[in-house]
């Protein structure tokens, strides 16, 4: 399988939204669809990568997380990561919130 990373965009915390998560360092989200193409096969997935910046005093502190194999198409990974930088949502929550937003748009069918 043969992966490629493609930046979708950023999201940093305001004054507001380090309050509620109780923290005092900027914080800077960056969003990535991943493209996976299976090399003995014909078909390509996506799935979504989270990489969270906390900068400190001294140094940056990295957290991802990612999650393969969303689907087959790219414009639904799209919509997905649109609405994970619209709520500026961290990797610690991205399993959840793809599983919920996935859920949704089944029973909406």
């Amino acid at each position: 399988m043969s992966d490629s990373k493609v930046y979708y965009g950023a999201a940093i915390f305001n004054k507001e939204d380090l309050l509620e998560a109780r923290k005092k360092n900027k914080i800077k989200l960056e969003y990535y669809s991943i493209k996976q193409k299976k090399l003995q096969e014909e078909s390509q997935q996506y799935g979504i990568e989270v990489i969270k910046k906390e900068y400190t005093k001294d140094n940056i502190k990295i957290e991802k997380r990612r999650i393969d194999n969303i689907s087959e198409n790219a414009k639904k990974v799209i919509n997905i990561i649109e609405t994970l930088k619209k709520y500026k949502v961290t990797p610690i929550g991205l399993q959840d919130v793809v599983e919920d937003l996935l859920k949704e748009e089944k029973n909406s069918q």
